[in-house]
């Protein structure tokens, strides 16, 4: 702490020590506050960043990347600058690491499972970032309007469909009353024919993907209380979270800076899904770019029920970071 004691040094510590606990207690709204007031009794970053590590407590892991983007933003909000005003975007201090060790799956799955525990769909739904209060037959057109725009070109259909259109004609379509079908590919697609691995022509082959926006991950052999707990719980920047309408979950992760087809295939295929999300159990096949999802809006006859949204976060975000 400061030798030279602040009017505002005593609200800091108090604030600091009453800090609320995380896993619904009001934790990640809090950071932000007791930030502020120590930025504004002149303490550094470093020294906030210390005592909040130090604080936070309950039985949700608060990764250091929360307290960061608190201490941060704290900074940023600054209406005077003074010397101790940031110039720059602070990062924790660095620390010699240990040498890398193998990725223990079963270990960090049952971690994940048992900081999620006690969460479920209505913790989900509140952390969304967009609010879902509309019925599930209207999702199609708020994923649509919320994750793409009207010049992007889709595949939306069926296994056996063949058509592409923009998100505008999408949109039209779905609004004057057309019944939204099972599946999108959710990377945009050229609209142009392309070549299956297998050699035959195809408008949504994994060739024809123009922008590698999101992955697609699903566990089928996870209980869906288990897949929410790890949607929950996992740092992966979640753009949406749709239920199958059967006993999966779909979760669209943002890929970023991802240009190239070679470049998903040493990221996404080798690295995302071959060293992390296969191991843990996610379904293998949906390591490919042109990978189809379930759409939300469509009502599985054969079931009863909706394919619907229950998390929509356009900037991608780590589900448990709304809570």
């Amino acid at each position: 702490m400061a030798l030279l004691e602040h009017p505002l040094l005593d609200r800091y510590r108090a604030k600091l020590a009453a800090l609320p606990a995380s896993g619904g207690g009001g934790c990640h709204p809090a950071l932000l506050g007791v930030a502020s007031l120590g930025v504004m009794a002149g303490l550094c970053s470093d020294e906030i960043f210390r005592d909040l590590r130090q604080q936070v407590h309950g039985k949700r892991s608060v990764p250091d990347r929360e307290i960061v983007e608190a201490v941060n933003k704290a900074a940023e909000g600054r209406s005077v600058p003074s010397r101790r005003a940031l110039s720059f975007r602070w990062q924790p201090p660095q620390q010699a690491r240990p040498a890398a060790k193998a990725f223990d799956a079963a270990a960090f799955l049952a971690a994940r499972l048992a900081e999620g525990d006690g969460y479920g769909e209505a913790d989900v739904w509140e952390a969304s970032p967009v609010r879902i209060d509309t019925p599930p037959e209207q999702d199609t057109v708020l994923l649509l309007e919320t994750l793409f725009a009207p010049d992007d070109v889709l595949f939306i259909g069926d296994h056996f469909s063949r058509r592409v259109k923009s998100v505008a004609d999408w949109l039209a379509a779905f609004r004057a009353g057309v019944v939204p079908p099972p599946h999108v590919i959710p990377n945009p697609v050229t609209g142009e024919v392309g070549l299956t691995k297998d050699g035959r022509p195809s408008l949504r082959a994994d060739a024809c993907v123009k922008s590698f926006r999101f992955a697609v991950a699903e566990f089928d052999r996870m209980s869906r209380e288990d897949q929410l707990r790890f949607w929950w719980a996992v740092n992966l920047p979640v753009c949406a979270l749709i239920d199958s309408g059967g006993k999966s979950l779909h979760a669209w992760i943002r890929i970023d800076k991802i240009q190239t087809a070679g470049q998903w295939a040493e990221e996404v295929e080798g690295i995302l899904f071959g060293t992390y999300l296969i191991p843990l159990g996610c379904d293998a096949s949906c390591r490919n770019e042109a990978r189809l999802s379930r759409l939300p809006g469509h009502l599985r006859t054969e079931k009863g029920r909706w394919q619907r949204i229950l998390y929509l976060a356009p900037e991608g975000r780590a589900i448990h970071a709304g809570a």
